[in-house]
């Protein structure tokens, strides 16, 4: 995300906000995420700036909620065997 605003409100029994099986880079805009897991993804987040305001309270980091990353090559639901890592 470069610049804009964007609004997520999940309802209860949804899981994340944000989900990529990829990276996620914010370099400007407002993101407003209402969830249990704002943020899912499998490869890295990168803020370079922006604001970023989850569950009310303004963050200044992207937290990963969920399995993402590198486990071992396995990933979070959906990323399959190897995916994830990285480099």
């Amino acid at each position: 995300m470069n610049d804009g605003a964007l609004t997520v409100v999940m309802g209860p029994g949804d899981t994340d906000g944000i989900d990529s099986n990829g990276n996620i880079v914010i370099n400007g805009g407002t993101i407003d995420v209402t969830a249990n897991s704002p943020f899912d993804y499998d490869g890295a987040a990168q803020y370079n700036g922006g604001t970023i305001i989850v569950n009310g309270q303004q963050v200044d980091a992207i937290s990963n909620q969920m399995m993402g990353g590198d486990m071992g090559g396995m990933t979070g639901m959906g990323g399959g065997m190897g995916g994830g890592r990285r480099p």
